[in-house]
């Protein structure tokens, strides 16, 4: 039997992140609203672990305040956008409904 589920981009609210030395996770919330610290844009994800100081990847910040910014946007449309995860990987996809 093949599994997916499909989810609201509101019950994707948070994301998070891993720190490559001592596995540490850090979880943001996309719908958080913060106070940028000075006139350029506020970001959402921290540049460095908060326990080793060890820099995350700088794409892996940047990444995550892009997608903050994209949740923000689709989460004002509701239920109209929703994302599919497949479960069992080793069954094929069931047909699209026909037209």
């Amino acid at each position: 039997m093949y599994q997916q589920s499909v989810v609201s981009i509101k019950d994707l609210r948070f994301a998070t992140l891993a720190c490559p030395r001592c596995n540490t996770r850090v979880t943001v919330d996309l719908n958080a609203e913060f106070e940028p610290e000075s006139r350029r844009r506020p970001f959402v994800a921290p540049r460095a672990c908060p326990r080793c100081d060890t820099p995350f990847d700088s794409a892996v910040p940047e990444a995550v305040d892009s997608l903050q910014e994209v949740y923000k946007a689709l989460a004002k449309l509701g239920s109209a956008v929703t994302f599919t995860a497949n479960g069992d990987q080793s069954v094929p996809p069931p047909p699209p409904p026909a037209k």
